[in-house]
């Protein structure tokens, strides 16, 4: 037996020392980051979901000073079968609503009359720092003192804000580990190691506890569109560990060992994963062109915790891969072999595909027209919340429950009776004004504001009904009356949001067209890479129109994250196209191609589905519906990438590649 020292050694004591740096370093930052991350605070008042320079946002603040507290919580008092309200208890209501007005925080009450004898009202206005605290209490009173005959229900913004705190604050508990464990389970079944299941998910993880942590530790709260970081990163973390997985796995088969192959996977998804990186996050970066905080800091922390995530990818997975002895990898087709089976049956029906692909798109173009934007706070709840269902009930039988207000400064025309009266009258036959909420108020100054209930409905009602007063009072010669309140502030800043997502979108896809053509080296690639990722963005808005549904915050932010997103799997196929084509015609180019990225490409969208399907468990409506969208995206996606793209590519003429290539 040879007793000459094995060469592997310094190989292997090199990569033990790699592991033992990771385990003791890296592990307890990642760690202290993710301790931090659970330490972070909710919005409970949504104040990151409103513009705070907007023109609406200084109204709200001149209406302060004469409306002594815009927070107002609605307590409606019925007998169960809408019985009539006995006397006895309408007098032990009115105890009630005295024991209320001395509660701290609020300013005022009222019980203003109605016609409905089975229902009595009791509204409280609030002024404090607190309004969410001040109206559970204002509730818990409401349900210890009113008689025991009479069924309590309670609404008011202060309150449905408040529970989409509470849902936002519990998704972290739900989502997230959910997520985690059905994606580790596919990811471990699919490559039958248990090793390479972790592999697949280690760097989104890391990415997501330092993001969070880091956004944690500067103070940052967490609101609703803030709770789809951690289910969006984890989802594009693991679509892009696959692609890794995949090269490594192509290094074995190849006959490396595994650190070597390791090593292959690092140098061959350099540039490939830069690419559809880098195109990522300019796709959530795009976001930052809002003027919501929330949108603009889901934005950032996306693209940044992205980054992280690719770096994650390098550091992490070569040192973690080097260990790996399992995995499943296909074997290498034989020469002349076709690279993927479905490639010569989608090539024989070529025409059919790509004119029915074409139909779909014209037929979602036809529908654009009937888009339309809604974004009311309470939709964030489910239907079955007893806060929503309290509002609705309460709705149903007023006709409205939520308020806004005419405001009218100081020495304006609007603040003579004689010419404010007939304007108020007016207002009245507007679709979504339901009449008077109570008397007018005057301020020290002389301001003056003029409470009107507004009709059931979200942004989409609201908006048109209070440009029209704006609009109306300049032409009546009104000057400075306008429109004020929460919710003139929350539906304006919703279109507001609405449009400028949607030009952002435009954006995005200039800048992709253009990174893609600089990272492919040629104009008419990247206007490749961009068609099979345009399209779907397009059938998803097309669907959402012919189904009539309106569009919402998560809705409009599907096209710019999802398309940087799902021009990953594009980027990778047309890099590979581009080496080949070299040295082989198009349609063996495109074999190659498939071949080499075709399966990571397929498990990367299908994870990144599954994924999107775990978090629509959520109880957020805000995350149920960007899931379902981004999963129903991401699908026709794939579609776009693994059959269209490869149709366009083998049909492409000859000089594409030679004529770009380097």
């Amino acid at each position: 037996m040879s007793c000459a020292p094995d060469p592997t050694m310094p190989r292997e004591r090199r990569r033990r020392l790699r592991l033992l740096a990771l385990a003791c370093v890296f592990v307890p930052v990642t760690a202290f980051f993710a301790l931090a991350q659970r330490g972070q605070r909710v919005d409970a008042q949504n104040h990151a979901l409103k513009d705070p320079n907007s023109t609406d946002r200084a109204n709200l603040d001149r209406l302060a000073d004469v409306v002594p507290g815009d927070a107002v919580v609605l307590l409606g008092f019925s007998v169960p079968g809408d019985l009539a309200i006995l006397p006895g208890d309408r007098a032990s209501l009115e105890e009630c609503r005295r024991g209320i007005g001395e509660l701290p925080g609020v300013s005022d009450t009222a019980a203003p009359p109605i016609d409905d004898p089975g229902l009595a009202l009791v509204t409280v206005s609030l002024r404090s720092e607190d309004p969410v605290t001040d109206a559970r209490r204002i509730v818990e009173f409401a349900h210890a003192r009113a008689p025991t005959t009479l069924r309590v229900l309670a609404t008011g913004l202060p309150l449905i804000e408040g529970r989409i705190a509470d849902i936002v604050a519990a998704e972290r508990d739900h989502v997230v580990p959910w997520l985690v464990g059905v994606l580790l389970v596919a990811a471990t079944a699919l490559y039958r190691s248990l090793r390479l299941g972790a592999a697949v998910l280690m760097p989104a993880l890391a990415g997501i506890a330092w993001t969070g942590g880091l956004v944690a530790l500067f103070g940052n709260t967490l609101d609703p569109v803030g709770a789809l970081l951690d289910p969006v990163l984890l989802t594009i973390g693991v679509a892009s560990s696959v692609h890794f997985v995949e090269s490594h796995l192509r290094g074995r088969r190849d006959g490396l060992p595994p650190d070597e192959a390791a090593t292959f996977a690092s140098k061959v998804q350099v540039q490939p994963a830069f690419l559809a990186t880098a195109t990522t996050m300019v796709g959530l970066a795009s976001l930052c062109t809002s003027s919501i905080p929330a949108v603009l800091d889901f934005g950032v922390r996306a693209a940044f915790g992205v980054a992280l995530v690719h770096a994650f990818n390098f550091l992490l997975l070569p040192a973690w891969l080097a260990t790996a002895k399992g995995g499943v990898a296909p074997a290498e087709p034989g020469p002349g072999a076709p690279s993927v089976p479905w490639l010569d049956a989608i090539l024989r029906r070529r025409g059919l595909l790509l004119s029915a692909t074409a139909a779909a798109t014209a037929f979602a173009l036809a529908g654009f027209p009937d888009l339309h934007t809604d974004n009311d706070p309470l939709t964030l709840l489910p239907a079955t919340d007893p806060c929503r269902a309290d509002h609705d009930t309460l709705a149903h039988r007023l006709g409205g429950v939520e308020t806004f207000h005419l405001f009218a400064p100081e020495r304006s025309p609007g603040t003579v009776a004689s010419r404010l009266l007939p304007f108020v009258a007016a207002v009245h036959t507007l679709p979504g004004a339901a009449g008077l909420a109570g008397p007018a108020r005057s301020g020290s100054e002389g301001d003056l504001a003029v409470p009107l209930l507004l009709s059931a409905g979200g942004s989409g009602v609201r908006a048109p009904l209070f440009d029209e007063i704006d609009r109306a009072a300049r032409v009546l010669g009104l000057d400075g009356l306008v429109a004020a309140g929460p919710s003139v502030q929350i539906a304006r800043d919703s279109v507001a949001l609405m449009n400028g997502l949607f030009s952002s979108f435009w954006l995005t896809l200039l800048v992709l067209f253009l990174a893609a053509s600089a990272g492919l080296r040629s104009f008419r690639l990247g206007a490749l890479t961009m068609l099979p990722n345009l399209v779907p963005c397009l059938w998803v808005y097309g669907i959402v129109a012919w189904l009539g549904r309106p569009v919402s915050v998560a809705t409009a932010m599907i096209a710019s994250t999802m398309l940087g997103l799902i021009v990953d799997n594009s980027l990778h196929l047309l890099h590979d196209y581009r080496l080949h084509r070299i040295h082989e015609e198009p349609l063996s180019a495109v074999r190659t191609a498939l071949r080499h990225c075709g399966r990571g490409m397929a498990l990367s969208s299908g994870l990144l589905m599954l994924g999107f399907l775990v978090t629509a468990t959520s109880r957020l409506a805000t995350t149920i519906e960007f899931s379902l969208l981004a999963t129903t995206t991401i699908a026709a996606g794939a579609f776009m990438a693994l059959v269209v793209l490869p149709l366009l590519l083998a049909g492409a003429d000859r000089r594409i590649g030679r004529q770009h290539a380097v």
